[in-house]
């Protein structure tokens, strides 16, 4: 669907940041360019299009599935105009797009996915506006570039620590830096891991008196040549600690950390977490905390706000936003759930987290209306609950003098027969979902079938078999039936519905 071209940003106004509730005025930098200098006047045109070029690259990056259409073209042709002008990003007036403007450019950029841009991903199309912006205006003003050192770390790590924490852009872009580093580097002959706990406060909440030791030396990626250093933190069950300067200071146990400094209580409902890194979420849910983790699978990911915000792998960087994408699932489950048990969603959801952690494939369908969909997706053979008849009919069709598969998959069947996934131990639920083929439940936590190899329908378009792979097929198939959580082997989990996947973490 396109809309009708976005209005030229008018040359003596200053453009605004706006979404789709309200207007709020945001007040751009200083564009003054300073008597004298030798730039004043020139063209620009290459310039310019250079840092087109890295905005761009940027959206691609963050939102590689994203399509970015000019709408117009009024770049700057003089420096002078370069005070005239700025950048805005906006909701469409279809309420899907963004408009965003990068010198005086327009463009309308549409999500991957048939749904709009979360409230998240609107601010992170907002932060990448304003850093090219700061970046080309670091060219010729020296109070940016004294600011934030644009040259010295990579633009997308900017992106990620402007989005993070503005007031501490170096420093957390320092941190990432090292763990980029870290992941390129064994330590006898095993890769790394390792972590840092970057401090919202101007002391450590669970050591106020403890002073900072006098030659704390900086988190910079120049500590990664010692060995030593990669020896005394994990990252998984010890962390640095990096105060507001970006110093670093002493290591610390996260769990025990996080207890102290915010109580003994789990993570809320609403903030789910991979069981191995609640510690480092829960650390960060007051005071401005963050937490930044190379794990040991060298995928580097952020903790704020408790939560993980962003993760970095495959050589780029996602935001992950779950509690957004965890909302959107318990809404698709509970809207059409009548009955107990009320954390059938929570329960799925936090072992989809689990499993995509350690790196194992799965894929977890929720029927709604499980008298008619089960004939249509599962094998009589791979239903725990079946009928006598069709049993006895599936026996005499067996071939005689070879191990019937049939039978061979009902001979567990018996361990989780009349149980609900209330009744299931999590880890119990995780080690049945990793059986090859899919874990059926419906909307009252019935378990149905595990292990299942679902039935496809010949009319399921081919270039979802081609393409994607078979366990994508058979969660799209089975989405025309309920809600379906894909956990792929590489650590990416997939929301699908009616035929359409909703969100990626």
């Amino acid at each position: 669907m396109k809309s009708s071209p976005q209005p030229a940003t008018p040359e003596s106004a200053a453009p605004s940041w706006r979404d789709d509730e309200a207007s709020a005025r945001f007040t751009p930098m200083n564009l003054s360019l300073g008597g004298g200098t030798q730039l004043r006047g020139r063209v620009l045109s290459r310039l310019v299009g250079f840092y087109q070029k890295l905005f761009r690259q940027l959206l691609d990056h963050f939102f590689p599935e994203g399509l970015l259409e000019q709408v117009d073209d009024r770049s700057f042709i003089r420096f002078d105009d370069v005070a005239r002008g700025y950048g805005f990003c906006e909701l469409d007036e279809d309420g899907v797009a963004m408009n965003l403007t990068v010198f005086r450019t327009s463009y309308r950029f549409y999500p991957g996915a048939p749904a709009p841009f979360l409230e998240s991903e609107r601010r992170l199309l907002q932060t990448i506006v304003h850093l090219i912006h700061a970046r080309f205006q670091a060219i010729y003003d020296p109070t940016a570039q004294a600011d934030s050192d644009f040259s010295r770390y990579a633009l997308e790590d900017l992106v990620v620590a402007h989005a993070l924490d503005p007031s501490r852009l170096n420093v957390i872009a320092s941190a990432l830096e090292v763990l980029r580093v870290s992941g390129l580097s064994t330590y006898e002959n095993r890769r790394i891991s390792t972590g840092a706990l970057l401090l919202g406060t101007d002391y450590d909440p669970t050591a106020p008196q403890r002073i900072k030791p006098a030659d704390a030396q900086p988190y910079t990626a120049r500590l990664s040549s010692l060995k030593r250093f990669h020896r005394i933190c994990d990252g998984i069950n010890t962390v640095f600690v990096v105060d507001r300067e970006g110093d670093l200071i002493w290591p610390v146990e996260i769990r025990r950390w996080a207890d102290q400094a915010h109580g003994e209580d789990p993570l809320p409902d609403h903030l789910p977490c991979p069981k191995p890194y609640h510690a480092h979420a829960k650390a960060t849910l007051h005071n401005g905390h963050l937490c930044v983790v190379l794990t040991p699978f060298q995928e580097i990911k952020v903790f704020h706000q408790g939560s993980m915000a962003f993760a970095y792998s495959d050589a780029r960087w996602r935001l992950l936003d779950i509690p957004a994408k965890f909302a959107a699932w318990r809404e698709a489950v509970e809207a059409k759930q009548t009955t107990d048990p009320p954390d059938l969603a929570a329960r799925i959801f936090r072992a989809a987290l689990n499993l995509s952690e350690g790196r194992s494939g799965a894929l977890f369908v929720l029927l709604r209306d499980p008298d008619e969909s089960l004939s249509r997706l599962v094998d009589v053979s791979d239903l725990i609950q079946h009928d006598e008849e069709d049993e006895e009919e599936n026996e005499t069709a067996m071939p005689i003098g070879r191990p019937p598969s049939q039978l061979a998959k009902r001979t567990l069947h018996h361990l989780v027969r009349d149980q609900t996934l209330s009744q299931l131990d999590g880890a119990v639920m995780e080690s049945l979902a990793r059986v090859d083929g899919a874990f059926v439940t419906d909307l009252r936590g019935r378990l149905h079938a595990f292990g299942a190899i679902l039935k496809i329908p010949p009319d399921l378009p081919t270039g979802a078999r081609a393409v994607e792979g078979a366990r994508t097929a058979a969660a799209l198939a089975a989405s025309f039936h309920g809600p379906v959580l894909k956990v792929s082997e590489d650590g990416f989990l997939t929301m699908f519905l009616a035929g359409r996947r909703i969100w990626e973490i």
